[in-house]
């Protein structure tokens, strides 16, 4: 090869050197120009040097809030991540290149690492001949450094070092755009911290505040009560003191009269009275003497039984505020586990357990190919549950109420967008914002504690999706949910096969229809009930599988039957709002067991064999 010819090839690699310098410089600046994360800034970074150098390491190291250790922040391959799990780091001036970078605010190059002085040997980059580390400033200030480091000795050209140094200068300033940003937003986040710590404190005398006016109500009718019935004993047992024997005997009024001894006993202002009675009767008499001058009209408003039963009622409903505030407050903070779920199934479930009156026109359009999403199967059904009813109550004054149900997917498929449409009175704009507030209700003294939306927001929240209500005055109302959508894992998991016959009582809705496609492309004999629900003999089925809620009927009644068939303990209830007592109330009927209702092919199939595995080992079915 001529001299022409080799210096031509010389140019040639230096022009392609330079080329592949300007592309790496170009992909830094276009990634340090949008990417406003340093944990995912640093690594991006680190592998573009590699790659558009051929270096054999590259790092970057950003110095502590003492200012004393410059710290491996994003490390080239297995090298980098073994530093980055030992908390790696060098002394600020240390003894060695990254050390003197930092400290002096200046390049250090060794085209000779066996020669350098100040240079640290790093045990898992043995392969190191020669190292760049280049300072990370932002006008006077160094906040970090980046090291290059090459396999060859002499690797770094001049135009390594400038192209580096310019791109060092780019990812310093990215770094401290990034870091303001993080300062930025955890300033916000205190700042939001404070907010809902006021907020709370303001919810929380506002609950006291509600939970004393619902509590006086008690204490005021408990009182009355107590007088009504102490009076009324009092006067039935004067009235009964001259009564002939046989009425004395007789077992209610026997009851009668010991009831009067233990008020007499108990209660000291009665016992007060009593022996007062005992000694002068006057003041008795003359309260007796009082009674019956009463016309029976007056006596029966002072004596009334339905007076009492009043009360009693207002204590019930009062009891029940109560205990509905501690479950819209305390349930969705509680009770959090998301999963994959099923919209039209939890949706058609909330439906059923809400008596809606029947002048209400309900207009439901939920397509059966909805993804699933992820959110808790209870508390979503609570949010469902709560805009039907708002959709309800707020059009108590329409002639024709009407509710509208749609679902769709977004645009880029991340979130199912379920709406709610009333033609109710709707929501004045200034208050619209203000519906979240706990305690903050539209419907003023209807018995509502007006958690319902707020305890909705804070569901929606919890699984990172998210509420939003458009209104208008005379308008009707739209409250719509976005759903975040289920993202199956990269391999999923195998299908469990298995082998037996399955009854399956449940409505042809689309949960029913999904496991019976299901275990019947998975090995099992699938039957299914009739719209009554029932069997003519249940002895054949290995499992008998039930939907707690039913469209058209009671799954307890349902259950008895199959109780009285003699099949319940191999009966499994599947249910998407698991309640207490609920799961009580079916356990004690016999069923084997009531659980979540799976809505994935591998969980439903995987809780079916092992529940018929189970029973073949027990010889159940």
């Amino acid at each position: 090869m001529g001299v022409t010819q080799t210096e031509t090839n010389i140019t040639l690699d230096k022009a392609i050197r330079r080329a592949n310098l300007l592309a790496a410089a170009a992909e830094v600046s276009q990634n340090v120009s949008h990417i406003l994360d340093i944990d995912e800034l640093l690594p991006k970074t680190v592998n573009i040097i590699c790659n558009a150098y051929g270096f054999y390491y590259a790092g970057i190291f950003l110095i502590d809030e003492a200012g004393e250790f410059a710290v491996l922040r994003a490390g080239r391959g297995e090298p980098g991540r073994i530093m980055m799990e030992n908390n790696h780091k060098l002394a600020v001036g240390g003894n060695s290149m990254i050390g003197a970078a930092t400290a002096l605010s200046e390049a250090r190059i060794s085209l000779d690492v066996d020669t350098e002085k100040v240079w640290y040997p790093n045990p898992v980059l043995p392969e190191t001949r020669s190292e760049m580390a280049l300072p990370l400033a932002v006008g006077p200030k160094v906040i970090g450094a980046v090291t290059v480091q090459s396999t060859a000795e002499a690797a770094f050209s001049d135009e390594d070092i400038s192209s580096l140094q310019a791109m060092a200068n780019q990812l310093a300033i990215a770094i401290e755009n990034a870091s303001q940003r993080r300062e930025l937003l955890h300033t916000h986040a205190e700042l939001l911290r404070t907010k809902t710590y006021e907020a709370i404190a303001t919810a929380t005398g506002d609950a006291i505040h509600w939970i004393g006016n619902k509590s006086e109500p008690i204490r005021s009718s408990v009182k009355r009560i107590r007088e009504d019935s102490e009076t009324l004993l009092c006067a039935i047992a004067e009235a009964l003191k001259d009564a002939p024997i046989g009425i004395k005997n007789h077992p209610v009024i026997d009851l009668l009269m010991r009831e009067t001894a233990i008020v007499h006993q108990n209660n000291s202002e009665m016992s007060e009275m009593l022996d007062r009675l005992k000694e002068n009767n006057s003041e008795m008499s003359e309260m007796l003497d009082r009674l019956k001058e009463y016309s029976p009209k007056r006596l029966a408003r002072h004596l009334s039984i339905s007076s009492i039963q009043e009360d009693l009622q207002i204590i019930d409903e009062a009891a029940v505020l109560i205990q509905q505030i501690k479950e819209e407050l305390i349930g969705p903070a509680r009770e959090h586990a998301p999963r994959p779920a099923m919209v039209n199934d939890v949706f058609q479930d909330a439906i059923s357990g809400l008596e809606l009156p029947h002048n209400v026109e309900l207009q439901i359009g939920l397509p059966a190919n909805l993804p699933l999403v992820v959110a808790d199967p209870l508390q979503l059904n609570r949010v469902f549950v709560n805009l039907l009813k708002n959709a309800y109550e707020a059009m108590e004054e329409q002639a024709k109420p009407q509710i509208k149900v749609s679902a769709k997917l977004d645009d880029n498929q991340n979130f199912v967008i379920v709406s709610v449409t009333d033609n109710g009175i709707g929501i004045e704009s200034e208050r619209q914002d203000k519906i979240w507030i706990s305690f903050h209700t539209t419907k003023g003294l209807k018995g509502h504690a007006g958690l319902g939306l707020a305890a909705c927001r804070l569901i929606m929240e919890q699984i990172g999706g998210e509420i939003t209500v458009a209104s208008e005055l005379g308008h009707g109302t739209t409250f719509t949910v976005k759903l975040p959508t289920y993202t199956p894992p990269e391999t999923p998991a195998p299908l469990t096969q298995g082998t037996g016959k399955i009854l399956l009582v449940d409505d042809q809705d689309d949960w029913s229809n999904f496991a019976a496609n299901v275990l019947q492309a998975n090995g099992y004999n699938i039957e299914r009930a009739g719209e009554n629900y029932k069997a003519t003999d249940y002895t054949p089925y290995n499992l008998v599988i039930v939907d707690d809620i039913l469209v058209k009927g009671d799954s307890e009644n349902v259950l008895k039957e199959i109780r009285k068939a003699g099949s319940i303990t191999k009966t499994l209830v599947f249910t998407s709002n698991p309640r207490v007592e609920r799961t009580k109330d079916r356990k004690l009927l016999g069923v084997f067991d009531m659980i979540p209702k799976p809505y994935t092919p591998a969980d439903l199939l995987i809780k079916v064999k092992e529940t018929i595995d189970l029973f073949t080992m027990l010889n159940i079915a």
